[in-house]
């Protein structure tokens, strides 16, 4: 709601200025009092004139002219009109024909009052007050003058016994100036909101804001520059930036018409790094601005945001659902692995390179109580040994040379509530077991270099390429390891194992927009895909896919899917060529007993149970395995 004060000299002004304004339908506060030397409108010696409490301002003649030489709001002036001016000359008539105009400012049309009235105008212009006095005491002293005027002039010329008549205000210029200050009001009230929600928001940044006039006089500088700078907004609004803020260098982009971006620069005691950037009307630079922060704030970002990406990265991406297959063999090893997610018992994985260990552990966690919590990968095979265990536990400062400050979390403890998946295990030096084995059994790691010991609570899922029999016969994991890790057994099986899946695996690997130019030459490529050994599992099967991909299109017009077969893939058919030319009794035996052990893998969930059907040991059966896939 705009705010109109009518400042009144005198009680009948006020009346006509309610009525005026009643009848407008405008809410104008009125203040009657006199003029000070100070310019205030005082009663009682006390100013009582608040003009934070208004929009705009309006009063007549010295008193217009006073508030608006003191005060930065908006002042509207009741300006005296002509039938004011010549209803009063006409009275002023009847004591003298030399008549005396007092104002503030020239008046206009006073040659046509002297012709219409016959009489003679002399304007005196005020300065001050007291040589209003003196000019009307001058008047007394030359006789025959009769002077109009406002409530000094009046008071004067009584005092000197001049004749005098009070220069009244009309209603038509009453209702005016009230017209003028509502307007002004209300732009006046829209111009504070905005100012108010720029200020504001200037305020919510957390960047320091300086901005200066072209002078450099600073005019904005927000809540974020007193806190970095430790210098208070009302030392230094209205000042020029050189003489308040050390170093600002602000006032350099008002020379050099310059942008300075990102500059690191001391300002006092603090190192802020900044854009200094002018500011033009598109002539001139008529100001420039400065955004800066504090260097210790942005460092703090940063090692905020590595935190966080670090997070992120032990998150675990993949799904039960990204673990594709429909063979029966596969249906099955899924079926199991769900089964684990529900309890929170070490699980132990086995299977060659490539067949998607952590695929399966990534789903076991994920479909688990702690799917929301981290998922921390190491592959224990590629850190060096002396690496590797300062990675696992974590160290204290000073703990070995070039051990960092304040030391460092192991990758057990950023996996505490979480999951933590040790691949190729048996590649952890027999030593480092041993601390393993402590996690397992007390829940609780000892960072390298410290006295107290830390407590987490994790699942492990451990994962070995190699048979577990193997592991063992030749000394690569500890026995009470093995057993530690070893309460659930996963076999995940090879690529040879479950053939069927190749056409779904092939089509699903493909980008979306080759599957379907792509499955020509798929269909005519199945048969020798489905007979190749796959010694590097879904992992070769996907390089396979990816490089069909990039040379799809320019295979697609007039070549055969052998042809492109033998253009990216030669192995493969020298392997199926291999297959066929085996002949005599002998490689029919080991064709009959190769698919002999294929089916019975497929019907089985574990090798041991495979082997007992086969009336073999279990050691037997990964040899010929391991002999398959050599074939």
């Amino acid at each position: 709601m705009s705010q109109i004060t009518f400042v009144s000299p005198y009680r009948d002004l006020s009346v006509l200025v309610q009525s005026v304004a009643d009848e407008m339908g405008i809410k104008v506060s009125i203040l009657e009092g006199t003029m000070g030397a100070s310019g205030w409108m005082e009663e009682g010696g006390q100013s009582k004139l608040d003009p934070s409490l208004c929009d705009v301002l309006v009063s007549r003649g010295g008193t217009a002219f006073h508030l608006a030489s003191k005060l930065k709001y908006p002042v509207v002036t009741v300006n005296t009109g002509l039938f004011d001016i010549i209803e009063c000359c006409k009275k002023a008539k009847e004591f003298s024909s030399d008549v005396v105009i007092t104002t503030f400012k020239p008046l206009v049309g006073l040659g046509l009052v002297e012709d219409i009235l016959s009489v003679t105008i002399t304007e005196l212009v005020i300065k001050s007050l007291p040589e209003l006095e003196m000019q009307i005491a001058k008047l007394a002293e030359e006789g025959n003058y009769c002077v109009v005027g406002g409530g000094p002039t009046i008071l004067f010329a009584k005092k000197y016994g001049v004749p005098n008549v009070f220069l009244h205000t009309s209603r038509d210029t009453i209702r005016e100036a009230l017209l003028r200050a509502d307007e002004l009001a209300k732009l006046h009230n829209k111009e504070k909101r905005l100012s108010n929600r720029l200020k504001a928001i200037l305020d919510c940044a957390y960047e320091g804001v300086i901005a200066v006039n072209q002078t450099g006089q600073v005019e904005v500088y927000n809540r974020a520059a007193e806190g970095i700078l430790k210098i208070k907004a009302e030392d230094v609004i209205g000042r020029n930036v050189q003489d308040v803020i050390q170093n600002s260098r602000v006032h350099e982009v008002l020379v050099d018409g310059q942008a300075h971006i990102n500059e690191f620069q001391d300002v006092g005691q603090v190192r802020i790094v900044t854009n200094r950037v002018p500011v033009s009307d598109g002539r001139r630079i008529v100001g420039a601005v400065a955004t800066f922060q504090d260097a210790s704030r942005i460092a703090q970002l940063e090692h905020q945001m590595r935190k966080e990406i670090t997070e992120q990265k032990f998150r675990s991406k993949m799904t039960f659902a990204n673990i594709l297959g429909e063979s029966p063999i596969i249906m099955q090893k899924k079926d199991l692995a769900r089964r684990f997610a529900d309890s929170d018992f070490t699980v132990f994985i086995n299977g060659p390179s490539g067949t998607g260990k952590e695929l399966f552990a990534q789903g076991i966690h994920h479909a688990s109580k702690r799917a929301s919590n981290s998922f921390v990968a190491v592959n224990c095979g590629a850190f060096p040994q002396s690496l590797l265990e300062s990675e696992l536990f974590g160290y204290v400062e000073g703990a070995f040379t070039g051990a960092k400050r304040k030391g460092r979390a192991g990758l057990f403890e950023m996996a505490h509530e979480g999951t933590i998946f040790l691949d190729e295990i048996d590649a952890m030096p027999i030593d480092m077991q041993g601390r393993l084995l402590r996690v397992l059994q007390e829940r609780e790691v000892l960072r390298i270099g410290a006295d107290g010991i830390i407590p987490i609570d994790i699942r492990v899922i451990a994962a070995s390429n190699k048979p577990p029999n193997n592991l063992l016969e030749d000394g690569l994991i500890r026995e009470d390891l093995f057993y530690r890790l070893n309460v659930l057994y996963l076999e995940v099986p090879p690529l040879n194992m479950r053939k069927a899946d190749i056409p779904l695996l092939c089509r699903a690997f493909l980008p979306v927009d080759k599957r379907e130019i792509a499955d020509p030459m798929l269909t005519a490529m199945i048969p020798y895909l489905m007979k190749y050994s796959w010694p590097g599992n879904v992992r070769e099967l996907l390089n396979f896919t990816q490089r069909l991909s990039f040379f799809l299109d320019d295979y697609i017009s007039g070549s055969s899917g052998v042809d492109l077969l033998k253009m990216i893939a030669p192995d493969i058919l020298h392997d199926t060529d291999a297959a066929k030319g085996k002949s005599g009794l002998r490689a029919q035996i080991a064709a009959k007993e190769e698919s002999m052990i294929a089916k019975v893998l497929d019907q089985s969930t574990t090798i041991a149970e495979a082997a007992s059907q086969l009336g073999i040991p279990k050691t037997t059966l990964w040899r010929k395995i391991q002999k398959i896939k050599e074939r």
